[in-house]
């Protein structure tokens, strides 16, 4: 946390330009756990949830950038503006589990009796 950057809600801030402090990261995580409640877990146990969330920001710090859109604009104050924005797509589930599986070198991986995956 030596880099914690902070931004003041109650003043109407949510990005601070001077020092690149904003929310949309957090705001953008959230979301993914909010989409993984409803699409994939349904439920997010208080035993479990340091696993769920372990996942999903797993899965985030695993994506693909896909493409750069840049945006330009013109005020009406005649300034030219630019913003651009990095398109994001997730590594495909396969991949994902070979990365992943590549540190259980030397280690037996079963299918279970319900066609899962587990440790003997």
């Amino acid at each position: 946390m030596a880099d914690h950057q902070r931004v003041i809600h109650s003043q109407k801030e949510y990005a601070n330009p001077e020092t690149g402090a904003h929310v949309n990261t957090a705001e953008a995580v959230i979301s993914q756990v909010q989409r993984a409640l409803v699409g994939i877990y349904h439920n997010l146990g208080r035993r479990h949830l340091q696993r769920y969330l372990d996942e999903i920001i797993w899965r985030w710090n695993h994506r693909d950038p896909v493409r750069e859109v840049v945006k330009q604009w013109t005020t009406k104050a005649g300034v030219e503006r630019e913003k651009s924005t990095m398109i994001w797509k997730p590594i495909p589930v396969v991949d994902q589990m070979r990365v992943l599986l590549q540190g259980a070198v030397g280690k037996q991986l079963r299918r279970s009796k319900e066609y899962g995956l587990c440790w003997p």
